[in-house]
């Protein structure tokens, strides 16, 4: 039980961290960003654990033997992995919010068909992503046209062979 508190006391910790950060200055490659609030976390976690497992009357720390340590790195890892991959979700509107947002605001009248089409643009949708994907370095611009880094490739690698496995077709 104390490793499973431990552990959210932790994540909990890089989420308030996250959050502090963010207020501050946004960064620019906000995933590397978050990634390595996290490793700073999971490492000062472990620190802790190694350096005062015992000595601590709370018992609020885990025992400190090598179990618990795999257990809590586990475990913190893949709440990490989890808050990181899903981070992109937020950080920039998605097609479906904006469509319900601007029906919601338009109340019980509803919006226009050519109304929401000015709201759901490339300039809205496609550029915001491209500036993105610009600063995370997955891709370059070059002579008028976007290519991929290795970064990038990879990326799309993954992707491509994980829709192919679930039979997914081109569309989004």
């Amino acid at each position: 039980m104390n490793v499973l508190l431990y552990s959210i006391l932790l994540v909990v910790f890089a989420s308030v961290l996250h959050l502090a950060i963010w207020k501050i200055r946004i960064p620019k490659r906000q995933t590397n960003a978050l990634f390595g609030i996290f490793v700073f976390t999971l490492s000062l976690g472990t620190f802790i654990l190694f350096r005062f497992s015992g000595s601590i009357s709370w018992n609020i720390l885990p025992a400190g033997n090598l179990f618990e340590i795999a257990q809590f790195v586990l475990f913190f890892t893949s709440i990490a992995v989890g808050y990181i991959l899903s981070y992109p979700a937020v950080e920039v509107d998605s097609p479906t919010l904006i469509i319900i947002k601007a029906v919601s605001d338009a109340g019980r009248n509803g919006i226009e068909k050519d109304r929401l089409k000015e709201l759901v643009n490339n300039d809205l949708l496609i550029i915001p992503r491209v500036k993105d994907m610009l600063s995370d370095k997955m891709v370059y611009l070059i002579d008028g046209k976007y290519k991929l880094t290795g970064k990038g490739l990879i990326m799309a690698r993954v992707f491509s062979i994980y829709r192919d496995f679930m039979r997914l077709g081109k569309g989004g």
